[in-house]
């Protein structure tokens, strides 16, 4: 879950985003951004330098983006530069992202298996989810050899698990109830 720091601006620029019709290219352009921000720690750094004056880090912010960004995001970057947020722009990207998917009809879901779904299972298991959940479905996939068979789907804050691993605690359960 994103912060309120994320949730304020990233509504503010969704909202300016989607008024200028550049949503999904924004949406795009703050993803690379994140990326750059986590690779670059120092960067973020450099930009709440007390020692630095605003117009120093504007100036940075300028020959860094002014031109490989959009004008909105880069008019964007000088505001949390100004507000000193903007260290904050992975958490601001992922509640764009949240923001983005939400108007856009698409779910990101995580299903865990203990080996790679084939493509017939992967197709079936796309189109039960997108009739499930109504929404075009971004399927992240991870393996975990611990579930020992079975699958685990979470969407959100929803978790469905048929993992044999918990049949067998449940089953486990039940045993240690009826005996004890």
């Amino acid at each position: 879950m994103t912060g309120s720091v994320g949730k304020v601006y990233s509504e503010a620029i969704f909202e300016l985003a989607s008024e200028q019709n550049c949503a999904e290219a924004v949406f795009e352009e703050l993803k690379s951004l994140k990326k750059i921000w986590r690779e670059n720690p120092e960067l973020a750094k450099l930009l709440r330098e007390p020692t630095l004056s605003l117009n120093e880090k504007l100036s940075m912010t300028e020959k860094i983006f002014k031109g490989k960004v959009s004008e909105t995001v880069y008019n964007f970057l000088c505001v949390l530069t100004e507000k000193g947020r903007a260290d904050c722009l992975p958490e601001i990207a992922d509640a764009y992202k949240e923001k983005w998917y939400e108007a856009s009809g698409i779910a990101e879901v995580t299903v865990t298996t203990d080996a790679p779904l084939s493509d017939e299972l992967r197709e079936k298991l796309l189109k039960k989810l997108e009739k499930t959940y109504k929404k075009k479905i971004l399927l992240k996939e991870k393996i975990d050899s611990s579930i020992m068979g079975g699958i685990v789907v979470n969407y959100g804050n929803t978790m469905l698990d048929g993992s044999v691993k918990t049949r067998l605690e449940n089953v486990r359960k039940q045993i240690k109830g009826i005996i004890a």
